[in-house]
């Protein structure tokens, strides 16, 4: 495997946010969205409507990506096409909020990491956002998301090993141009963490980072719960406990053991 090579500060790469759902990618994106220099808007779910990768989807036949492909069948020559067009589309939002360098915030960005390779060349800054598999699940089991989540508890379960795994594969081909960022350390000591994270795509730290919601933002596809935030907090540590039976926690944390040792996890969440 041939590692990338690591941004130059003077690159301004573009940044791509992903993580499993419930993970602090919401968080993260509006306080990159708050620094003077970088412009991160709300989800735009490009590749999940370009692969049509939706559950129960009635309307599926009748979705832009799958009728224009009766005009142009080659999967490839389309997502040339239309993904310049949606990168063109976030370099021409960052100009006008006047910003020099966007970021893209979609959990499922982390399944997605060849395709935005495939598009940028190569060339752009990962953040992948992490959280211990019992508050995240336990938080999406609340959270239910019925077309794009599974039912099963155990489906669940799953899901969280794919994107964790697929976003831990992105870190390994990435190396110097990525940084995972544990959604524990970021509301338990956030400036330390967004001063590593800034740091390393080329910016200076700024406090108005940390009061993002006293900023503007873009609205659109967003978890609601961040709307409503006044500030960083830690009281959605250990949910599971309250969530979670017994057998469900055991089940977690034996099908995602090896993922908590490679995400420097103990058993439980303090």
């Amino acid at each position: 495997m041939v590692a990338e090579k690591p941004p130059s500060a003077s690159q301004a790469l573009p940044i791509v946010v992903g993580g499993f759902y419930r993970s602090g990618t919401s968080l993260v994106r509006r306080m990159l969205d708050s620094h003077s220099s970088i412009y991160c808007g709300p989800e735009v779910n490009f590749f999940r409507d370009f692969y049509g990768d939706f559950r129960d989807d009635r309307l599926a036949r009748l979705r832009f990506f799958q009728t224009v492909r009766s005009v142009e069948p080659d999967e490839t020559s389309l997502l040339r096409i239309f993904g310049e067009a949606y990168v063109k589309t976030l370099e021409n939002a960052a100009a006008r909020n006047g910003k020099r360098r966007w970021a893209d915030k979609n959990p499922e960005n982390a399944l997605y990491l060849k395709e935005w390779s495939q598009l940028l060349r190569r060339e752009f800054f990962f953040i992948h956002c992490v959280r211990h598999p019992l508050d995240a699940i336990s938080s999406l089991v609340e959270a239910k998301f019925p077309l794009t989540v599974p039912p099963s508890f155990k489906d669940k379960v799953a899901l969280y090993r794919r994107f964790v795994e697929a976003g831990l594969r992105g870190e390994e081909r990435r190396q110097g141009s990525c940084q995972r960022i544990r959604y524990e350390d970021l509301v338990c000591d956030p400036e330390s963490v967004l001063v590593g994270v800034v740091s390393k795509m080329g910016e200076a730290y700024e406090p108005a980072m940390l009061e993002f919601n006293e900023h503007p933002h873009d609205h659109g596809l967003e978890d609601r719960k961040i709307d409503e935030s006044k500030g960083v907090h830690g009281e959605s540590l250990g949910r599971y406990r309250k969530n979670l039976s017994r057998r469900k926690i055991r089940y977690i944390l034996n099908e995602c053991s090896e993922i908590m040792t490679r995400l420097n996890y103990s058993e439980l969440v303090r």
